[in-house]
């Protein structure tokens, strides 16, 4: 009987330890990664985009490594599309003619930092939209930062789309992390929270895996907004390494604004700008990580 009973409690203890094994296998994940794929032999990959694994030493012709330095960043507004739009969900819209960034960065490591995004020709209801200090019509953000995450999934995780958020440099997370602050003919404007855009090709609403594993020096950038202030997307997965969220979980990041210092209320983007990595001969590439394509989480 003392015998069954041992050779119950070992059932059960490796049951747990399978248990275990098996739940922690199911909750990991191949995280995006900023990062460069660089010329190196020997190596293990095959191709410029670090995705082929070489079959043989001769093969081996390039590496994959993370940011180690920052890479420069500038932006300018599509000119074929229309206005930057601002929208509440109560149907207040603040529209720019024109939209630069002359400073940003991604890395070193998976960050994007020091974005701030200058709009020219901004108005609402009527009035001139101005941040303190600037020229009338020109709105000027706060310094910005964000992480890459995991926009949509798919069954095979290279097909993913990832993408990044931008918020308060200052204050990531916080009520009184402010992405701009401005008046529009005396009345002030608060926006706060948080934008998440899509790492796509182009505008036609992003296709599964377009941007990512690949080396890039100018890419297009959308910001996408229903009416009503809905953001799209705004929910999604980042990494969660402290950058602009602390935890690798599926939120929703969403911008929020205030008029005259009444409620917030949700608020929507619509932006399509071209980002371009500085000097353009630098490329980076967002890398989603899978089965064969290597990189720590």
């Amino acid at each position: 009987m003392k015998r069954t009973r041992i050779v119950g409690l070992c059932l059960v203890a490796v049951c747990a330890m399978f248990a275990l094994t098996a739940s922690s296998a199911l909750a990991f994940e191949n995280l995006p990664h900023y990062g460069k794929c660089v010329a190196k032999s020997p190596s293990k990959y095959s191709n410029g985009g670090c995705t082929k694994k070489a079959k043989t030493e001769a093969e081996g012709k390039f590496e994959w490594q993370p940011l180690a330095a920052a890479v420069k960043f500038t932006s300018k507004k599509e000119k074929e599309t229309g206005p930057a739009v601002l929208e509440s969900e109560g149907g207040t819209k603040i529209s720019c003619t024109e939209q630069v960034e002359k400073q940003g960065e991604y890395g070193p490591g998976n960050e994007v930092k020091n974005v701030i995004g200058e709009f020219s020709g901004c108005e609402a209801l009527g009035f001139k939209c101005t941040s303190e200090g600037q020229k009338e019509g020109l709105i000027n953000t706060k310094k910005l930062i964000g992480e890459p995450g995991i926009v949509k999934k798919e069954l095979k995780e290279e097909k993913n789309i990832d993408g990044n958020d931008l918020r308060s440099e200052a204050e990531p997370g916080g009520e009184n992390g402010f992405l701009a602050e401005f008046s529009c003919g005396g009345a002030p404007v608060k926006v706060r929270g948080g934008v998440v855009v899509k790492a796509q090709q182009d505008s036609t609403g992003g296709v599964a895996g377009e941007i990512t594993n690949k080396m890039e020096s100018k890419i297009e950038v959308e910001f996408v907004a229903e009416a009503g202030g809905k953001q799209v997307p705004e929910e999604w997965t980042p990494n969660g390494e402290g950058f602009s969220n602390t935890k690798h979980e599926k939120i929703k990041e969403f911008l929020e604004s205030s008029l005259s210092g009444g409620k917030y209320e949700h608020g929507g983007q619509s932006l399509i700008t071209d980002q371009a990595t500085s000097p353009s001969t630098v490329k980076v590439e967002l890398r989603q990580c899978e089965k064969t394509i290597e990189c720590a989480n």
